[in-house]
């Protein structure tokens, strides 16, 4: 079985080779993170970088680098300014601008398997195949379907994986592999936390999408992307009192009295959303269970929210704290958290040669 869903799932290398020393970028909707990961002499892991910068616009719109030679100069700035020199990187194009499928097949040689997932992908993809780039997993026997396979699709428009990659070559960096956020937080849950029995479901909630997966294992079973973001909370508040983009994170971040209700508003649709999937989830898998729910995303620390969906939900909520996969004492930054585990996920699977 696949123990690790994106080191099968990654638009890997594009035949670049694989890198000894990789810096894990994650660009979001309005903010970029990086980090890079050595082997320590003594042996484990060491964290030798790390950078956050926060936006008051947006860098990606429907997946697409808005401005790459603005993303490009940040990203140079940020690796200088954190004394990060590798020049190969590894990304996450957003879940919302990727389409997976999930699907059975029987089980064929390597060349029929190729065949065969190609007629699917021209079938079950919105997309002519001369626009896409696609990769598959065998994810292992199909638990409900005798002499099946399980097989996941990932599929991304080349127009957006061109976007990324003609961003890091303006950055001076190649990049080495471009995997898929929501797939990466799933991965370091499992590493972390080793959840075992029941499904589990992730939610990253960021500032223009919440993205969440459901995991049984190793296996994906399905994930769910939602225009539900932290930025409503600012520019809702910016309109309704006349404040720039600036002032108006200030006081969201403030929890001041103008930002409460919209706050309260933003926290109950998410709740809603996530009790929605988990219901969605019961009533196709009706003997699976969700276990325990993780949160992760700038936006996981709005004020109640991990009340609001335990409430809305009847199951334990967690926040992801992506540094546990590292030695004791290393980036303990409680406010980094939420936005790190992507970037974190990125360079630890380079240090250690899984790209």
């Amino acid at each position: 079985m696949v123990s690790r869903l994106a080191e099968k799932l990654g638009f890997n290398g594009f035949g670049r080779g694989r890198p000894r020393q990789v810096v894990g970028v994650d660009i979001g909707t309005t903010s970029l993170k990086v980090c890079l990961i050595d082997k320590a002499k003594e042996g484990g892991l060491a964290l030798s970088g790390l950078g956050c910068r926060f936006y008051d616009h947006e860098l990606l719109h429907d997946g697409n680098v808005i401005d790459r030679l603005f993303v490009a100069n940040e990203i140079r700035h940020i690796l200088g300014s954190s004394a990060i020199k590798t020049k190969w990187a590894a990304s996450a194009l957003s879940s919302y601008s990727v389409i997976t499928k999930r699907m059975s097949m029987p089980l064929l040689d390597e060349e029929a398997l190729e065949n065969a997932v190609r007629l699917e992908v021209e079938s079950i993809i919105p997309f002519p195949l001369n626009e896409i780039y696609y990769s598959y997993s065998v994810m292992g026997p199909d638990e409900e379907k005798e002499k099946m396979i399980s097989l996941l699709i990932v599929a991304a428009k080349k127009e957006i994986v061109d976007d990324y990659v003609e961003t890091f070559e303006a950055a001076g960096l190649s990049l080495s592999v471009l995997d898929v956020d929501i797939l990466a937080v799933t991965n370091l849950i499992e590493e972390i936390y080793e959840p075992t029995g029941d499904s589990i479901l992730a939610a990253d909630i960021g500032a223009s999408v919440t993205s969440m997966a459901v995991v049984k294992g190793p296996n994906l079973e399905f994930t769910r992307e939602i225009r539900i973001g932290g930025n409503y909370v600012t520019r809702e508040l910016a309109k309704s009192q006349n404040l720039t983009y600036k002032e108006a994170e200030e006081k969201k971040l403030m929890a001041e009295d103008g930002a409460v209700a919209l706050l309260q508003d933003f926290v109950s649709n998410v709740a809603a959303e996530i009790h929605k999937t988990v219901n969605f989830y019961a009533a196709t898998k009706p003997r699976a269970t969700v276990g325990r729910i993780y949160l992760t995303g700038g936006s996981s620390a709005a004020p109640g929210i991990r009340e609001s969906i335990e409430k809305a939900t009847g199951i334990k909520v967690e926040f992801l704290n992506p540094f546990l996969c590292l030695p004791e004492g290393q980036g303990t930054d409680e406010k980094l958290a939420p936005f790190m585990p992507v970037a974190l996920y990125l360079a630890k699977r380079g240090s250690e040669g899984t790209l």
